[in-house]
C-alpha cells in the first residue's frame, strides 16, 4: 500500500517536472522567434551589402537593401544618393530625381544631389530644368564664375557629396548645346579644357558648336584637335565634312 502511494507521488512529481520543462521550451521557443524577427543590422550594414550588388550591376537587389537602410534611418543621405543612382542606372530617371530631392530636403547645399538631379533631367531631355540644377550645384561652390574646388590634403577633408566644378560645367555645356545656346555651351567647354578635363570631348563639342553655327573652318579646326587625341566621332566628321571643305 505504501509502495503504491510512493509510486503515485513520484509519478505526480514527474508530471510536474515534465510540464515545467515544456513551459521552458515554449518560453525559449517564443524568445527565439522574437529574436529571429528582430533586425540587428544598421543602415550602414545595408548600404554596404547593397554596394556589393551594385558592383555586379544587380541594381534592383541593391535598391531592396537600400529601402531597408532608409527604413532604419530616414535621414541617411548616402542611402538616398545610392538608391537614386541605382534607379537612374535602371532608366527610372524620375524616381531617381525623387530620391535626390529627399536629400535636398535634408541638406539643401548637397552638391552631388543637385548635380545628379540635373543629370537625370538631362536624360529626360528637360534641358532647361537640368541647367537650373547645374547652376544650383555650382552655387554651392561659390557660383559658376568663381567656383572653388578644394584639393585633398591634411587640412581639407573633401566632402563625399562634392563634385568638381568643371565636371558640372561639362554636363551643363552639353545641356546648353541641346538648347542651341551654342556660345554658352562653348564657354563651358573652353573652361573644361583650361582645367584639363575631358579635353578631346570638349574640343569635339566646341567643333559641334561651330558646326551648328555654320562656321565650318573653325569647326574643322576643333574636330582636328579632337581627332588627333583619338576621338573617333571627330575623325568620322572630318572624313565626311571637312575633307569636302578642303576640296572646294
Amino acid at each position: 500500500m505504501n509502495k503504491l502511494k510512493v509510486y503515485k507521488e513520484l509519478t505526480y512529481f514527474s508530471k510536474l517536472h515534465i510540464m515545467f520543462n515544456l513551459r521552458q521550451l515554449i518560453f525559449i521557443s517564443f524568445i527565439l522567434i522574437l529574436l529571429a524577427g528582430c533586425d540587428f543590422k544598421s543602415a550602414e550594414d545595408y548600404l554596404n551589402e547593397a554596394e556589393k550588388f551594385e558592383n555586379k550591376g544587380q541594381y534592383q537587389k541593391a535598391i531592396t537593401l537600400l529601402d531597408k537602410a532608409i527604413e532604419k534611418d530616414p535621414e541617411y543621405l548616402g542611402a538616398y544618393i545610392n538608391r537614386g543612382a541605382d534607379k537612374s542606372a535602371l532608366g527610372k530617371y524620375q524616381e531617381a530625381i525623387n530620391d535626390y530631392k529627399e536629400v535636398i530636403k535634408l541638406d539643401s547645399e548637397n552638391t552631388l544631389a543637385l548635380f545628379n538631379i540635373a543629370n537625370n533631367y538631362k536624360r529626360l531631355e528637360d534641358y532647361l530644368t537640368a541647367i537650373q540644377y547645374y547652376n544650383k550645384a555650382l552655387d554651392t561652390k561659390g557660383g559658376g564664375l568663381l567656383y572653388i574646388d578644394y584639393m585633398q590634403n591634411d587640412f581639407v577633408d573633401l566632402d563625399a557629396f562634392d563634385v568638381l566644378g568643371h565636371e558640372i560645367l561639362y554636363e551643363r555645356g552639353l545641356a546648353y548645346y541641346e538648347l542651341d545656346s551654342i556660345q554658352l555651351s562653348a564657354n563651358d567647354m573652353y573652361t573644361c579644357i583650361q582645367k584639363n578635363y575631358m579635353v578631346k570631348e570638349s574640343h569635339y563639342m566646341i567643333g559641334a558648336c561651330y558646326f551648328k553655327a555654320g562656321q565650318m573652318v573653325q569647326a574643322c579646326k576643333e574636330f582636328e584637335i579632337s581627332a588627333s587625341m583619338g576621338d573617333r566621332d571627330a575623325q568620322n566628321i572630318i572624313k565626311t565634312n571637312c575633307k569636302k571643305l578642303e576640296n572646294e
